[in-house]
């Protein structure tokens, strides 16, 4: 019978391309990882993995076993999970996925309410990039994350809110342009304003960095030197050091104390924002605990 183990032996395999590597990766020993892939072979009739230049890929069959086999495991997890709220009530644990930045934010707002309405539910926290946050909840690793893209067919979503971008302008900036507001809605400038100026900003492979290469692209800007970093309080609190501009989202500036070298623009005629949802598996059943938490983060985060 395969369960989750052997699920996830098969899924290692066939992200590593390779028995030794994957074996390496599971802790058991190259044999006993090879023999079960035989097994599974020897039981369905048909190779799961091909050899191609040294490196293993699912055949069109292992495809098709591998994603039965999470289907039915995943069916089998909601079935459990609607089962055990019944016979126990409001216990269990919650796996939330966030990715860190919004998790700074979300979380702290959100346990008190949440633990006051299930004391005997645990939420917990996952912390993963945009990317990876969509495959931890089609695997079962997470049960629901909060994303800012809606596009995945196997995933369900809910709205949750809409988080604008602002631009975080140096401190002689704002003098020289007599930006004073502290406040939504912030001053509007022109986008032309951003042109040959030192840019802060996170490094390829966030959305954040996408979003402003987008707006560069569009206005055909081209920033007079680019500084990169994983850290976006490192960018802000080197714009308040007057080292060049950076792009936050409104969740990172509402939740940030206002001092004399905090400053925030928007631009005129070109809203940036994106908007943020909450997804989870297509079909796996929602607790009542489950069901809560997506109700009240619109109304937390508004």
């Amino acid at each position: 019978m395969i369960n989750e183990k052997h699920i996830h032996y098969l899924l290692t395999v066939a992200n590593e391309h390779s028995i030794t590597a994957a074996a390496k990766k599971l802790f058991i020993s190259q044999p006993a990882l090879s023999r079960f892939i035989r097994e599974v072979e020897r039981t369905i009739g048909t190779p799961l993995f091909i050899r191609d230049r040294g490196n293993l890929h699912l055949t069109k069959a292992g495809e098709i076993y591998l994603k039965g086999c999470q289907d039915v495991w995943h069916l089998a997890q909601s079935t459990t999970k609607e089962i055990t709220e019944l016979t126990h009530g409001h216990t269990g644990k919650i796996t939330l996925g966030v990715t860190p930045l919004t998790g700074e934010f979300v979380f702290p707002a959100i346990l008190d309410t949440f633990s006051q309405a299930f004391p005997h539910v645990e939420l917990t926290l996952q912390e993963e990039r945009m990317s990876v946050l969509y495959e931890r909840v089609k695997k079962g690793a997470v049960d629901i994350a909060l994303v800012y893209q809606n596009h995945d067919p196997e995933l369900t979503f809910h709205y949750i809110y809409e988080n604008p971008i602002y631009i975080q302008v140096p401190p002689s900036f704002a003098v020289k342009n007599e930006i004073r507001s502290k406040k939504e809605p912030f001053t509007a400038i022109s986008p032309t304003q951003l042109a040959n100026q030192a840019m802060i900003l996170l490094k390829k492979g966030r959305e954040m960095r996408e979003i402003a290469t987008s707006f560069f692209e569009n206005f055909q800007i081209v920033p007079a030197k680019i500084l990169e970093t994983e850290n976006i309080h490192l960018a802000s609190n080197l714009v308040s050091l007057d080292k060049g501009f950076t792009f936050v989202p409104a969740i990172f500036c509402r939740k940030r104390q206002p001092t004399d070298s905090n400053f925030y623009v928007q631009l005129d005629d070109y809203p940036l924002k994106r908007e943020l949802f909450c997804c989870h598996r297509k079909n796996a059943y929602l607790t009542e605990a489950e069901q809560f938490l997506i109700r009240e983060l619109p109304k937390i985060l508004a």
